[in-house]
Formats: C-alpha cells, structure tokens, sequence
C-alpha cells in the first residue's frame, strides 16, 4: 500500500522502516536498552567485583572468568571497587539488583560485605570466592583460592637453604584472608628454627607504594634486619624500592608471592631471592566452571585450591617474564 505526503509517495514497509530506526536510535541514546548478551532471553548475567582492577593479577583473573563466560554466550559486568571497602558494598548491591545469577568475589574485607552477600544469597545469588576464603563458609556457595597457606611454607622452606641465620621483617596485610595464610604459613615454617627470627611485623595496604612507606618507616626507626618477606609481589618491590632509596648498609634477602611480570623479573635481576607463582588464569577458569555447575544444580568442590610453584634463581629461565602463569 502506498499513500502520497504532498508530492512525493511513500510504501507503508518503507514507513515502518523507518519508524523501527528512530525507535532505535532514541532506545540507543537514552541509554534504556541492554543491547548484551545476557538481555537476550535464555542468557545467564553474572558479576564480578574483585578487590581492585588496577592489579594485573586481578586483570587477569577477571579476564579468565569473562573468557569462559563468553564461550557459553552468556554475559559478565565487571564492577572495580578500587580497594574501597565501601565501594565494593555498594558495587555488590548493584549487582544484585541488576538481577545477576552469580557474583564473583574477591573481598576486601568480609565485614564490610557480609550484609550484601547475605542478601544475594537469599535471593538465590550464587556466590563463589575467588583469591581467597570465606571466614564464614555459609556465606559462600564455593571457594577458589591458590594455596596460599602452602605459599608461605614453600617460600620459607627454600630461605632456610640459603642462609644460617636471619633477622626477618614480615609485611602484611591485615584483614586480608590470603596474605594472612601466607603469613601464617611462613611463620610456621620457621617456628623453632634456631637463628631465624622475625624480628618485625608491619601492616601494608597490598600496593608497592604502601610497602615503600611501610618500609621506609622501619629502616628510620633502626630496626635491624637482613631478610623481608611480604605477602606479594608488589609490596616486595615497594620494599625493594624503599630499601635501596635509603641506600640500607645490610644486603636484604627480599620474598614475596604471586609470580608476577615485576616478581619475576626481580628474581632474574637478582633483586629478590625467590616468589611463589599463583596462576590466575586457572583460578578463574575454575571460578567460571563451578559457576555453572552450580547454576545446574550440580556437584560442586566447596573449596578448591589451585597449587602454587616456587619461582627460584634456578628456575626462573623456565618462565616467561614478560606476563602470568
């Protein structure tokens, strides 16, 4: 059919058309319409809020869960709280209410959060932890964490065989489950040993600029030591950084864990004596996988550990420096 609009004649289809298009185009600007995967019928919508995006650990393990997500066809939002505590609560709030099926957490802090979770969970969210634990493992559906525990004492372990004797600052991150594992299993390792002591232990907030300061502040109050080990890789190059700055009169033997790019590459220039590799690609694939099974209805491991390798003067040939496990 075809009607006239002063001199010109229109088809009706050419009219739809274009009424389809502008329909379109103002869905488009206003910001109203969900052109993802996960608005189209039958498509699952998870999330993720990890501790921080600005990490390339984090990045990675992020990235390894979007991969498998994306195989399936489904969908992923991605929130970065930026180590806020505040922030990730909101963040996860958020995502509850954009009617996700399963969130992916690595936490800040469990106090801060453990109201939100909750409220997933009663609204059937499924919630699986990855980098770390649960304190409360009801508030969890799964846990998927290296062995940090298992860090600890590998790296202390190796330590023993390259020195007698060692006066040991320790850099931490309170509140935070991993690098408390770590911790736990370092002092363990060395528990009893005569001639190791840790003589100081020290807070840091898990970035190379905190670690720098942490450092910093013990170096000017004339504490003694001659080895340090923090619980990641960024805070031992934060401690590297501000060891050499104030141009320290004892060689420090410096530990950390994660395998990373700059571990890695402290470890070939001889800045740091050994790292504990994590592999966050497997720990996010594993993460993705139990999140359909659990979707499913499925069989799935409560806790799983991913294995961690010690990265050594001996051994670090064998790895690629330039990126993750």
């Amino acid at each position: 059919m075809k009607f006239k609009i002063g001199n010109k004649s229109l088809h009706l289809s050419a009219i739809g058309a274009n009424l389809i298009f502008l329909a379109a185009v103002i869905l488009f600007f206003s910001g109203e319409f969900d052109f993802s995967a996960g608005n189209r019928e039958g498509r699952i919508k998870a999330g993720v809020c990890l501790m921080t995006m600005d990490n390339s650990y984090f990045e990675m393990l992020g990235n390894a869960i979007g991969s498998v997500i994306e195989e399936h066809g489904d969908v992923l939002v991605t929130r970065d709280p930026g180590m806020d505590e505040k922030k990730q609560n909101e963040q996860i709030d958020d995502l509850i209410n954009q009617g996700v099926k399963a969130i992916f957490i690595a936490p800040i802090s469990w106090e801060s959060i453990e109201v939100s979770v909750k409220k997933a969970r009663e609204r059937g969210i499924k919630i699986i932890v990855v980098d770390s634990q649960a304190y409360d493992s009801e508030l969890a559906d799964c846990m998927v964490t290296s062995d940090n525990y298992g860090a600890g004492i590998q790296i202390a372990n190796y330590f023993k065989t390259q020195v007698h004797s060692a006066k040991i600052v320790l850099l931490e991150q309170y509140g935070v489950k991993s690098s408390q594992d770590r911790a736990n299993g370092f002092r363990k390792a060395l528990d009893g040993v005569p001639g190791f002591e840790i003589a100081t232990e020290k807070e840091y907030g898990g970035e190379a600029e905190s670690a720098f300061w942490a450092t910093d502040e013990l170096i000017n109050s004339g504490v003694e030591f001659d080895a340090l080990f923090a619980t990641n890789d960024a805070g031992a190059f934060g401690a590297y950084g501000a060891i050499e700055k104030n141009k320290y009169h004892l060689p420090v033997s410096i530990m950390g864990v994660d395998g990373s790019p700059d571990g890695k590459s402290m470890v070939k220039n001889k800045q740091m004596i050994a790292t504990v590799a994590q592999f966050p690609t497997d720990m996010g694939k594993k993460a993705a996988e139990s999140m359909y099974l659990l979707l499913d209805g499925k069989p799935c491991q409560k806790e799983i550990y991913i294995p961690v390798k010690l990265i050594t003067k001996y051994t670090i040939d064998s790895y690629d420096i330039e990126k993750w496990q």
